[in-house]
């Protein structure tokens, strides 16, 4: 049986791997997709900027009813920037920010607007910025993120 919740989670990394200059975006942090939290990411030598991580989040209560689950699955996308940028932390931030609400909004009119495998629904909270040296040495965007996904019963 096929996890619908690693499904879900691969294309919303397909999604954000989109992200390139060459798909009508500003940046190319498609290109560097990493998983984990930032704390132990922020050890690695080889990191280029920006970069978007996926962290977990809240998984909400699924709503049950004859033979399927409808969940919503958590995940936190956050979208990283050299503090060093030359145009400012804040522009390279305000980029990003951009380039990701783009990448993961769809039109609500289309039917499961994520592909077969995808969420049938995507909803998002409100996006954070916080700048270098709150708590990190880069500036960052988190946009919480819910995958609407259905897990069928027995």
């Amino acid at each position: 049986m096929t996890n619908p919740i690693e499904q879900a989670h691969q294309v919303l990394v397909e999604r954000l791997g989109r992200i390139v200059p060459e798909q009508g975006y500003q940046t190319d942090a498609g290109t560097r997709i990493k998983e984990g939290w930032l704390s132990e990411l922020m050890n690695h030598e080889d990191l280029g900027y920006p970069f978007i991580a996926i962290q977990p989040d809240q998984y909400a209560a699924p709503e049950g009813d004859a033979g399927s689950l409808m969940a919503r699955i958590g995940r936190r996308v956050v979208g990283v920037v050299d503090p060093g940028h030359p145009s400012g932390y804040r522009a390279a931030l305000d980029a990003l920010y951009m380039d990701i609400a783009r990448a993961l909004t769809v039109p609500a009119a289309l039917p499961k607007p994520w592909g077969q495998h995808g969420p049938y629904k995507v909803t998002f909270g409100a996006a954070q910025l916080f700048p270098p040296d709150s708590g990190l040495e880069v500036g960052t965007v988190l946009f919480p993120v819910q995958l609407h996904i259905i897990i069928n019963g027995e």
